[in-house]
């Protein structure tokens, strides 16, 4: 299992270092874009690693006969499992996480928010694949969880549709806010970040965080 404590009670913060060189590299404003769809894939696929190491995935015992005989071990399952990525920012990290459970489904979720005077409210107009999800460890993959409401309005979507085992929440950067609200609504959901918990400045972006993931990626504005 990767190095990680916990700061918050839902939210658990990897401190491996090869995991956070990869989180550094997805804040610095430098990159380009292909650069950046590079390592959000890479982000996904070594937080989906560290998470099978720490017991909540489902596990399948495999037989491989050798040539000298054969051998015995538990493997993820990863037929049991469900990624959401959670359009667009967490493209490339869905991605990744695909990676390390190649047998997993990826269903998508288009969450865009907008802001109402003080308040973020966050529209899902389109989604495919929720019905996958059903009884499935289930991963959400969003980079930044600023205030939460992307993320929550997804949740609500799988709800609605299906009856997932377990949600966990994989982001890169997690805003005290985001962590709070979810908290208050899902207290058995666990956020799984890189960097966190932070504050929001007045646009509810993260201080100090990677700015709009989206647009990053994608080259958009």
């Amino acid at each position: 299992m990767g190095e990680s404590y916990t700061v918050m009670k839902n939210l658990t913060l990897l401190t491996n270092p090869v995991i956070q060189s990869i989180g550094l590299k997805l804040h610095d404003k430098d990159n380009n874009p292909h650069e950046y769809r590079e390592y959000a894939r890479l982000l996904g696929l070594y937080m989906g690693i560290d998470l099978s190491g720490r017991s909540i995935l489902p596990t399948k015992k495999v037989i491989c006969k050798t040539p000298l005989g054969s051998l015995t071990s538990e493997v993820i399952d990863d037929n049991k499992i469900g990624i959401v990525n959670v359009l667009r920012a967490g493209t490339g990290m869905a991605l990744g996480v695909g990676e390390a459970f190649p047998e997993s489904c990826i269903a998508f979720i288009s969450a865009w928010r907008r802001q109402e005077n003080n308040t973020i409210i966050a529209d899902t107009d389109y989604n495919r694949g929720i019905e996958d999800l059903d009884k499935k460890i289930v991963i959400i993959t969003d980079p930044a969880l600023a205030s939460g409401s992307s993320i929550l309005a997804c949740i609500d979507v799988i709800h609605k549709k299906v009856k997932p085992k377990k949600i966990i929440i994989c982001c890169l950067h997690a805003a005290t806010e985001g962590i709070k609200n979810i908290r208050k609504e899902y207290p058995d959901i666990n956020i799984y970040s890189v960097f966190g918990p932070s504050d929001l400045n007045e646009k509810f972006y993260i201080v100090n965080g990677p700015g709009d993931c989206g647009d990053r990626s994608f080259n958009t504005k």
